[in-house]
């Protein structure tokens, strides 16, 4: 398997990109998002080539991924979690246990790796929550129209996703109430969507 737009995404943002070489704090001559090899003082890259250079950087934590992939069966979604987890941590052999977890454990324990020298780091906590709520998707490729009064599992993946970006809607219920369609409303007037409380193509193009 190969990692798709929507686990890229997730590197890219939380990753940040400097098209400038730079050296990081171990002194290494770094650019892209976080490419070192062959980088010297003074190099300067396009956007493009920092996103091909992710591609390639990205291969070994795919190939990691895809090691338990005969034990697991990953949907998309949950391979593209995992990717962004390996890149970031270096691999998912302590998070899988070695292929012995359940799925439903990894996705609970994907929210503990959210420390850096042994402080719980805010940035770590955003990503570790993005990278488990697209784990828990199940691998649909479209998303359901949703308002209010719609229950199930597409509203409580929307209000993690809306609790994420800082739209509160409260307790993760799975009921599209209230709360969840003033959240909505301020995330569609905030992206210059039609503010109808609904949710459908575009609000979840965004969302994504």
């Amino acid at each position: 398997m190969r990692i798709s737009k929507n686990g890229l995404n997730i590197i890219k943002k939380y990753e940040g990109c400097q098209l400038q070489a730079y050296q990081c704090p171990a002194g290494v001559w770094t650019i892209g998002y976080g490419h070192t090899k062959n980088v010297k003082q003074g190099d300067v890259i396009t956007q493009e080539q920092a996103d091909l250079f992710l591609i390639e950087d990205v291969a070994g934590a795919e190939k990691n991924v895809n090691s338990y992939h005969s034990i697991y069966n990953w949907t998309q979604n949950e391979f593209d979690a995992l990717v962004s987890f390996a890149f970031n941590l270096g691999s998912i052999n302590q998070l899988v246990a070695n292929g012995t977890r359940s799925k439903q454990v990894i996705a609970d324990k994907i929210l503990l790796y959210n420390k850096g020298g042994g402080v719980v780091l805010k940035g770590l906590v955003r990503r570790r929550k993005e990278e488990r709520a697209l784990f828990v998707l199940e691998g649909k490729e479209e998303l359901p129209i949703l308002c209010k009064g719609s229950k199930g599992y597409y509203v409580g993946y929307l209000q993690e996703k809306l609790n994420l970006l800082g739209y509160n809607c409260g307790k993760v219920d799975r009921i599209f109430g209230i709360k969840t369609l003033e959240a909505v409303k301020t995330f569609q007037v905030e992206h210059n969507l039609i503010v109808d409380g609904i949710v459908g193509f575009k609000t979840w193009a965004k969302l994504e």
